[in-house]
């Protein structure tokens, strides 16, 4: 008779847990969106060769526009999840547009386990980039979702194409970062005097630092050109650096610069610090927006740092060395003074020489790079977001100039207010999480997780950084009964490292990942360790 009652006690307790009749559960609120997974094989790379097309083998062209559809796609937010490189190679390798989608659907939905497949074939003709894509979807029948064409024919292609397929697959527009082309720039009668003086160089040096008559000289251009600052970076650099540090001390003259012999090996000035010209401080409005202008013939390596600079009581730190000459001290001399005593003499130097302890706050650069043994103009606006920060006192103009060892000429840098502004700009913030981060924090920050009050270690960052890759992405925890983390699921992917990659098998990782996560199988078992790896893709 016990076993009626306990039947019927059973289905006692199964009723009463029930719903009632006629009322659907309700959905649980905040429920994320399902992710979406994404497999982008290698693209064929396609070649001319007698008039007929044909796969080129080891050219990386259509590896490096998958590798760049992959990146742009993690950026399309957080339902979308991208099987990494290494993974999809070991299921296949590049393929074309040709391929069987059959084939395709199979390495989906058995090999990789994913929603989406790319794949598709890139040519290069007449620099004209252009890539055929076919896109499938394994939930939206059996036929390809779609088959497109990109093209393009600028320096940028592969950025370009990349991201309008990435759009194509989520069917919306991608963040795009301002480029140097968005705005034209404005005409001549449309800007006011420069902010910045002689940036002509027809009155020498005016407005700028002396030339040191080694790296830096203003010379004579060509007809038309007037004045112009000439650099070089082909200098052996430790007496170069020698004659830098002698003027700072005031201990060498810029009119019987030393003879220093040429060096354009890697060793040289310009393959490692460069060349910079520094103009003098201009007072920075913030809110405001800029033009900077600049014409140069140059061998590649260009730039024109603008950069910002704010007066903070953490500069009152030390004595700097230009000032420690004009005292007539040695650094050990000035280092065995009291404390006291230091204090002072930094605290009085800076109430005569308050530019020596400002510090760098904001910096942006025009890219002159393109210009390679011929004069070109180049024009851009900053902030490229937004107006200047508030927190920028001072501006400074920088010109820098490094590899190719070389000679490079500068003419007509120029600093602009923007002419379209009408009013203060509030600041625009840089569209990134780490802002104002030390790379310690940010590390720190994504290898632990708080879940159940306990810091859990994400091994994403130990698997990226020994195989180049980020597999280890799902932090899912599971805690028994008692409180204590399940690593069962963990435990059966260790036991069986080559069945299951979607439930954390690791037969597919580079020997020092395995050897390593081995090693924290064994530790976490014994109780050495309680943190979690997570599952793999």
């Amino acid at each position: 008779m016990k076993r009626p009652i306990y039947l019927l006690a059973t289905a006692v307790g199964l009723l009463l847990f029930l719903p009632p009749a006629g009322r659907a559960e309700k959905a649980p609120k905040n429920k994320k969106a399902p992710k979406t997974y994404v497999a982008v094989f290698d693209f064929v790379t396609l070649g001319t060769k007698g008039g007929n097309a044909q796969v080129l083998k080891g050219k990386p062209y259509g590896h490096q526009l998958s590798d760049s559809v992959r990146l742009k796609l993690r950026k399309g937010g957080q339902q979308w999840e991208v099987i990494d490189r290494l993974t999809t190679a070991d299921a296949s390798g590049p393929l074309g547009t040709d391929t069987d989608p059959k084939i395709v659907r199979k390495f989906l939905s058995q090999e990789l386990g994913a929603h989406i497949g790319l794949y598709g074939q890139v040519q290069n003709i007449d620099n004209t980039v252009r890539a055929d894509i076919t896109c499938i979807d394994l939930r939206k029948g059996n036929k390809p979702l779609w088959s497109k064409v990109f093209s393009n024919d600028t320096v940028r292609a592969r950025a370009v194409i990349s991201r309008e397929i990435v759009e194509a697959v989520i069917a919306e527009e991608l963040w795009r970062p301002p480029e140097y082309s968005d705005e034209p720039e404005p005409a001549r009668k449309q800007l006011s005097n420069p902010i910045n003086v002689n940036g002509d160089f027809e009155q020498d040096s005016k407005g700028w630092e002396k030339p040191d008559n080694v790296g830096t000289f203003i010379v004579k251009g060509p007809t038309g050109r007037g004045k112009l600052l000439r650099v070089r970076t082909d200098l052996r650099r430790d007496p170069w650096l020698k004659y830098r540090k002698a003027l700072r001390s005031g201990k060498a003259n810029p009119s019987n610069p030393p003879d220093i012999a040429t060096d354009t090996s890697y060793g040289c000035v310009g393959a490692l610090e460069g060349v910079h010209y520094r103009s003098d401080w201009i007072k920075a409005e913030p809110g405001q927006r800029y033009w900077l202008l600049a014409d140069v013939n140059g061998r590649g390596g260009a730039k024109v740092f603008v950069k910002g600079f704010m007066k903070t009581p953490h500069a009152l730190d030390g004595l700097p060395e230009s000032s420690l000459a004009n005292l007539g001290m040695t650094p050990a001399q000035f280092s065995d003074l009291p404390q006291e005593k230091r204090k002072a003499i930094i605290v009085a130097d800076a109430e005569k020489n308050p530019m020596r302890y400002v510090r760098e706050c904001y910096r942006w650069y025009l890219n002159c790079g393109a210009s390679r043994g011929e004069w070109m103009h180049f024009a851009a606006p900053f902030p490229p977001r937004g107006g200047l920060p508030r927190n920028v006192e001072y501006l400074q103009i920088q010109i820098y100039s490094y590899w190719p060892p070389g000679e490079y000429l500068w003419d007509n840098v120029h600093l602009y207010k923007d002419p379209n502004q009408k009013a203060p700009l509030p600041e625009e913030r840089p569209r990134t999480p780490n802002l104002g981060k030390t790379s310690d924090v940010v590390e720190k920050e994504s290898r632990e997780k708080k879940i159940g009050g306990e810091k859990i270690a994400s091994f994403s960052i130990l698997n990226r950084n020994l195989c180049g890759e980020e597999r280890y992405v799902d932090q899912d925890i599971r805690k028994n009964r008692e409180g204590n983390f399940d690593y069962r699921l963990w435990r059966d992917a260790i036991s069986s490292p080559g069945e299951n990659r979607r439930n954390g098998g690791i037969g597919h990782l580079c020997p020092p990942a395995r050897d390593q996560l081995l090693r924290h199988r064994t530790r976490l078992l014994s109780g050495q360790i309680r943190d979690h790896p997570g599952r793999c893709l």
